[in-house]
C-alpha cells in the first residue's frame, strides 16, 4: 500500500467494532473507531478517512444520515462507505446507494468477505494515487 489508509469504524455493538478493528489494523490499516452516529459526526467533521465501515441503526443518528453527511462533504466526498447492516431489504439497500454507500453487506456478515473488500478499495486508491503522480 502506499501511504497509510485511514479507516473509520461506526457500529455500536463493541464486539463487532472491536472485530473490525482488529483485523484491519492487522492488515496494516490506521483505525478510528465510534460508536454511535453522533460520534461518527464529529469525527468526520475534524478528519477524512479513506473507508468508513457504517452500520446502519446505531443511537443518536443513524447510519443513513452519516452516508449522506459523508458525501455531502467535499472533503469526504472520495471515502468509500461500506455498510455493515441487519437492515437487508432490498430498499435499505437501495437507499444506501442512492445515499452514496460503495458496498452493502447484510448482517451476520462474513468477515473474510469485508477484509476482501477493504483490500479491493484500498488497491484502487493505490492505482489513484500513480494516476495522479503522472
Amino acid at each position: 500500500m502506499f501511504g497509510e489508509k485511514k479507516v473509520l469504524i461506526v457500529e455500536d455493538d463493541p464486539d463487532i467494532n472491536n472485530l473490525i478493528a482488529y483485523n484491519l489494523q492487522k492488515e496494516g490499516f490506521n483505525i478510528e473507531q465510534v460508536f454511535d452516529g453522533l460520534s461518527a459526526q464529529e469525527k468526520l467533521k475534524k478528519e477524512s478517512f479513506n473507508i468508513v465501515v457504517l452500520d446502519i441503526m446505531l443511537p443518536g443518528i443513524n447510519g443513513f444520515d452519516v452516508c449522506k453527511m459523508i458525501k455531502d462533504d467535499p472533503r469526504n466526498f472520495n471515502t468509500f462507505i461500506i455498510v455493515i447492516s441487519a437492515k437487508s431489504c432490498q430498499q435499505d439497500k437501495l437507499y444506501a446507494h442512492l445515499l452514496g454507500a460503495n458496498y452493502y453487506l447484510s448482517k451476520p456478515f462474513n468477515l473474510v468477505d469485508l477484509l476482501s473488500t477493504v483490500r479491493q478499495i484500498s488497491a484502487n486508491l493505490d492505482k489513484e494515487f500513480l494516476v495522479k503522480l503522472k
